[in-house]
């Protein structure tokens, strides 16, 4: 694997790979980290594990595909559910890959995209079907402006590449500007900072189709939820999730 010369393999070594863990078959969080606000008691009085996200809008079920046993789900994905099918993370939001992707996104360190690309290419997870398409998780635009690219296009561009599969930009589009989810505590709050933010530009691209949406980082996963419900809404079959980083 190539990286950039100022990346030792030493540093490499020292990522945090979530597929060293066992994790939730739906949303792919690693199991053992402590619920704030759901039924820990209830859940671990029925032998199911818990960790620390909440809070998600339920779905119909008719929507989804993927229906793994109970026990091998978090206690977000029992209780409630996300729109996408499944979600699966590359290595845990810290350390090293973090200071990489921070460079990237706010240091105009660009040519890290690479380097980033390689490690979620090179570690793409088995158990991701492949897409018709892959999407990136848009910016807002002034928010392109100052940053003149989006860290997601890249990732995902490369993914699409690597998948040799079709890659489109322009089908979701962020309409408004919205504070960044790591400032706002509450997951009810995270869900309405989101809410309507996105709406679709090209219907017709993906009517029918089957979706990997990529970002860089999963944290409460509610903008990747409010992606996943447009596109469907839209009559996708199906939507994956892929994102480079989980934040536990």
């Amino acid at each position: 694997m190539e990286f950039d010369e100022k990346i030792c393999d030493r540093c490499l070594k020292n990522i945090s790979f979530i597929s060293d863990r066992s994790i939730c078959l739906k949303c792919g969080v690693p199991f053992g980290y402590i619920a704030r606000d759901i039924d820990t008691q209830g859940l671990a009085d029925q032998g199911h594990a818990v960790f620390q996200e909440t809070e998600h809008p339920t779905v119909d079920a008719s929507r989804m595909h993927l229906s793994p046993i109970s026990e091998h789900l978090c206690g977000r994905c029992i209780q409630d559910e996300y729109y996408f099918e499944r979600a699966r993370s590359i290595a845990f939001y810290d350390g090293i890959l973090k200071e990489i992707l921070h460079k990237f996104k706010y240091q105009s360190k660009l040519s890290l995209g690479r380097v980033l690309s390689n490690i979620l290419i090179y570690n793409f997870p088995k158990d991701l079907d492949i897409p018709d398409l892959v999407i990136p998780v848009p910016l807002y635009i002034d928010k392109l402006r100052k940053r003149e690219y989006n860290q997601s296009l890249v990732l995902a561009e490369k993914v699409a590449k690597y998948l040799r599969v079709s890659f489109d930009p322009y089908v979701l589009r962020r309409i408004r500007d919205t504070k960044p989810q790591f400032e706002i505590k509450s997951d009810i709050a995270k869900r309405r900072n989101v809410k309507d933010a996105f709406v679709l530009r090209k219907i017709e691209n993906i009517r029918g189709k089957s979706v990997l949406l990529v970002d860089d980082v999963f944290t409460s996963g509610s903008t990747i939820n409010e992606c996943t419900r447009v596109l469907l809404e839209a009559d996708t079959t199906r939507v994956q999730v892929l994102t480079l980083m989980r934040a536990v």
